[in-house]
């Protein structure tokens, strides 16, 4: 019988279905820094003592292309990681996967949405629902409802301190379904999926724009009219070691990513001020498309010199802040707000000392629980090469 050996000295087995990169992925960091940064200037653009240049559009969008840089990134991280459990088990495995997920995410999401419950029973903040269509305000319940089940991109009423868990409740729905696909379907017929949201959601949007009884609002938040964004991300993960030898892939992810990334983006974005429906089918899709370029460019590159600025210490810095800074900027950065906490530059500094209290507090502590699920090592056999190895913790 073989002996077992640390992988941590052996390279991949050939057969490695997940991409062959350092446990912990270069960039990563910092683009979520990106991602929040666009989703910060967004919202604080149109708060108090904001010189009125930047309460335009070309800023204010910002926020919805911070958060389709998370929901790739968001693909791309969780298809790897995946992907790694198949390479080391022969398996995903689907309760260290959601417990795991549930440290990660819940305790800072519940600790924010209670947080702003108490201030709503206290009479600090108002979180009944505005109708879109009426001006008479309504029930706070539902919204509380659909913040704790994480359903918040199905509704389209409008209560600001929960608002942004639309974008949350998107990422769970694709923790929840993800996973489940790639156990029963395989990673083969997976990836046929993924392939296939990239061309059903878009025709779905256009469906939905031209027939849906829905707001317009409802295109950029439901799952089945966003998840192509998640889909670009999980495809990344899925080809990359197929890629990797690809001289088209090789040249397009090379210095070349960062403009025709940002031209992709722009125009993808842009042409909503021509025609709805084309930026709804062809709009989306090309800024995916950029942003999973801009994402492979500087994983690939790392040294390059967008890659050193990402993983420099302040961008590293604010990528792991980003989860509680997504959570708390929202009740300081309220453009409706007429407090001192709510004007800028102030609301941008508030935001950032709660989600430093948020993450240390709350995040570091089940964080540190969280790495210690399933990282118990085991042996198991490399397909490739029928040599039994420890997988990395």
């Amino acid at each position: 019988m073989t002996q077992p050996r640390e992988e941590s000295t052996e390279p991949r087995p050939l057969a490695a279905r997940a991409p062959n990169l350092p446990l912990h992925i270069p960039s990563i960091d910092g683009m979520r820094a990106i991602s929040i940064a666009m989703v910060l200037v967004a919202h604080s653009a149109s708060t108090q003592n904001v010189p009125a240049v930047f309460d335009i559009p070309v800023f204010t969008s910002l926020g919805n292309v911070g958060v389709r840089f998370f929901f790739v990134i968001s693909g791309f991280l969780i298809t790897t990681l995946l992907l790694r459990d198949v390479d080391r088990y022969g398996r995903i495995r689907l309760p260290v996967f959601y417990t795991r997920r549930m440290l990660r995410i819940m305790p800072a999401a519940m600790a924010y949405i209670w947080a702003m419950w108490c201030l709503y029973l206290f009479g600090v903040i108002d979180l009944r629902f505005q109708s879109m269509s009426e001006t008479e305000a309504a029930s706070a319940v539902p919204g509380l409802l659909h913040a704790l089940t994480f359903t918040y991109n199905y509704t389209l009423d409008y209560s600001w301190y929960y608002n942004h868990l639309w974008s949350l409740s998107v990422e769970e729905q694709f923790y929840l379904l993800w996973p489940f696909v790639l156990v029963y379907l395989g990673v083969a017929r997976g990836t046929r999926v993924a392939l296939g949201a990239l061309l059903v959601v878009p025709v779905v949007r256009l469906l939905m724009h031209l027939y849906g009884d829905t707001p317009e609002l409802a295109l950029s938040r439901h799952f089945q009219a966003v998840c192509d964004s998640v889909a670009t991300g999980c495809l990344g993960a899925l080809f990359y070691n197929r890629l990797a030898d690809n001289r088209l892939f090789v040249a397009l992810t090379r210095w070349p990513a960062i403009p025709l990334g940002g031209l992709c983006i722009a125009v993808g974005y842009g042409i909503a001020f021509v025609s709805r429906p084309a930026a709804y089918v062809f709009g989306q899709s090309l800024a995916n498309l950029g942003i999973i370029m801009l994402l492979l460019h500087v994983i690939r590159h790392p040294h390059g010199v967008a890659g050193c600025v990402l993983n420099s210490r302040p961008f590293v810095a604010v990528g792991i802040l980003s989860y509680s800074l997504y959570l708390w900027q929202e009740p300081f950065l309220y453009f409706r707000g007429e407090g001192w906490a709510t004007a800028f530059p102030q609301n941008l500094a508030l935001a950032f000392a709660a989600a430093l209290c948020s993450y240390y507090l709350v995040e570091r502590p089940f964080l540190a629980l969280k790495d210690r699920i399933g990282a118990r090592k085991r042996i198991v056999v490399a397909p490739a090469s029928g040599v039994e190895q420890v997988p990395r913790a």
